[in-house]
């Protein structure tokens, strides 16, 4: 009896680290959750006919993401989040008249997300979803000493697509991705190419 009681001490004390874990975890099932910061660039005409002409323009901001999604199985889950890709920027002088414009946008996404695994938690995926944006422009002048200001909104929905590599440690998320959304507004075509780094936590 005394070694019976011995040795289920002692089977208890080395199994205690794998009952410190959650029971319910599967690392090839679960709901995630993430955050990222990145690197926003704009393609747009009008940005660049006006630095053609001459304008100061900056196509690029910081941007950053928040995301919850839900594996299903080691190649297949499903993802959200709030991307705020930053503002982008156009100013000009000449004399005594300026002119200069702030556009922003921002949005959320919903998308499938294939993944391949290759090996020791590290995979490679690829995405394929919408982007309900919204998009606000403020424009200021000054015109033969005269002040106009003005300021609007557009908002939709458009296609958006990515890939990047995933390597999972510990139930921690570590991600680089490259995106692609392709807005389009009243005729005029908007491409944002966002590259980022996420850290997240699978459940």
């Amino acid at each position: 009896m005394k070694r019976l009681i011995a040795t289920a001490a002692l089977a208890t004390l080395v199994a205690s680290p794998a009952f410190a874990q959650s029971p319910f975890y599967n690392p090839d099932a679960g709901p995630y959750l993430g955050a990222g910061i990145g690197h926003a660039k704009l393609d747009n005409d009008t940005l660049d006919l006006l630095d053609d002409i001459g304008a100061s323009t900056d196509d690029t901001d910081v941007s950053f993401k928040l995301f919850a999604g839900y594996q299903f199985n080691p190649y297949f889950a499903v993802e959200a989040s709030y991307v705020d890709f930053g503002d982008f920027t156009a100013s000009g002088s000449e004399g005594g008249d300026s002119a200069s414009l702030k556009l922003g946008f921002d949005g959320f996404t919903a998308a499938l997300v294939g993944k391949l695994p290759i090996q020791s938690g590290f995979s490679l995926f690829g995405k394929l979803g919408m982007i309900a944006w919204d998009a606000d422009l403020d424009f200021n002048a000054t015109i033969q000493g005269q002040s106009f200001q003005g300021s609007g909104g557009e908002d939709g929905t458009d296609l958006f697509y990515g890939i990047g590599t995933e390597y999972v440690i510990n139930q921690i998320i570590m991600r680089a991705e490259f995106e692609r959304y392709d807005i389009s507004e009243s005729g005029e075509d908007f491409e944002i190419d966002m590259f980022s780094g996420s850290i997240g936590y699978r459940f």
